[in-house]
């Protein structure tokens, strides 16, 4: 039943998308830029792998796709939490350097991920998934 991997994980992230959307709007009042940022609250790279991961050990156990997926989750998650943070920090101060200068582009200052955006991107891969597939039982 690969579909439900599939299906386990398209849930996730529009759940996590849904989340990022009200929390932005909390946060910064209602705008349709946020249905185009990479960063912020939880984090949907997190969400992706942690969601695909979680699929495909319900489905095939430890497996060696498993322990494959789980390295490019690392990975990924690495990748949004230290390397896209860190330019999320350059484009605030780099922007903030250039406002009164003609002909600097803005930088897109919500591209990085904290911590706790990327353990909720954890808990939702993992949760979601499992719910998707106690859901299942009797298709």
């Amino acid at each position: 039943m690969a579909w439900l991997i599939v299906i386990g994980v398209v849930c996730a992230w529009l759940f996590g998308k849904l989340l990022k959307t009200i929390v932005f709007w909390a946060k910064e009042g209602f705008g349709v830029g946020v249905l185009f940022y990479d960063g912020g609250m939880p984090s949907l790279h997190t969400i992706s792998v942690v969601s695909l991961s979680t699929g495909l050990f319900l489905e095939q156990g430890f497996s060696a796709l498993f322990v494959l997926s789980v390295v490019f989750g690392l990975i990924v998650i690495n990748d949004a939490f230290k390397v896209r943070r860190i330019t999320q920090e350059q484009s605030v101060i780099i922007n903030r350097l250039t406002r009164a200068k003609k002909g600097f582009k803005r930088l897109d200052e919500h591209v990085g991920h904290s911590l706790g955006e990327v353990l909720v991107g954890i808990i939702i891969g993992v949760v979601i998934p499992l719910v998707v597939r106690v859901l299942s039982v009797g298709l």
